[in-house]
């Protein structure tokens, strides 16, 4: 599904468009997901582990433009990708399609500067409009900023998952299951 594009400001007073990726942003896509799975480890992958050649993520934006169940919506400051948030179907099964994932990430240098909290607010407004009951999402149990920042958009931590995550180093990291019902029967 296609993002109608919205201009913001941030809270520095940078302007900052909001946009759906399209195939012409795949490099920056590849380059954004290496650069922020490098500056924290809260990302699900190392940098190393990103094999998508650019034909393969063109393809995948290009999918997700046309998809009706999964969105994506990137945050540009001057052409440059700072953020961006992914709402994607938990499966088509008729039993579980109600259900939306959200995923997302910013670059640290756009940290604390309102962009997360505006691709959470777009992204509950865009799971509304395309008819999800929940949106479920996953977060490093040592992340209390961002837990801090789903809580103020509503979402409860369901559960945890021990040991979800294994580091480099050996050491593991819980996951927090959180979520936010936005219908319900």
């Amino acid at each position: 599904m296609r993002y109608k594009d919205k201009d913001i400001v941030l809270k520095d007073g940078t302007k900052c468009l909001l946009r759906s990726p399209d195939e012409q942003d795949a490099a920056a896509m590849l380059q954004y997901m290496k650069m922020t799975s490098t500056e924290t480890h809260y990302m699900v992958r190392y940098p190393e582990e990103i094999q998508l050649t650019e034909a393969k993520e063109a393809e995948f934006l290009k999918n997700c433009l046309e998809s009706e169940q999964d969105i994506m919506i990137a945050a540009f400051v001057d052409g440059e990708l700072a953020g961006n948030a992914g709402l994607n179907c938990a499966n088509n099964f008729m039993k579980i399609r109600h259900r939306a994932v959200l995923g997302i990430s910013i670059k640290e240098k756009y940290w604390n500067k309102g962009i997360g909290s505006t691709l959470i607010q777009e992204a509950i407004k865009m799971a509304e409009v395309i008819g999800y009951e929940q949106i479920e999402l996953g977060v490093f149990d040592d992340n209390t900023k961002a837990q801090k920042l789903y809580h103020r958009f509503g979402f409860n931590e369901w559960g945890k998952v021990k040991n979800a995550f294994k580091l480099k180093d050996g050491t593991y990291c819980n996951e927090m299951i959180m979520g936010k019902i936005l219908r319900s029967n």
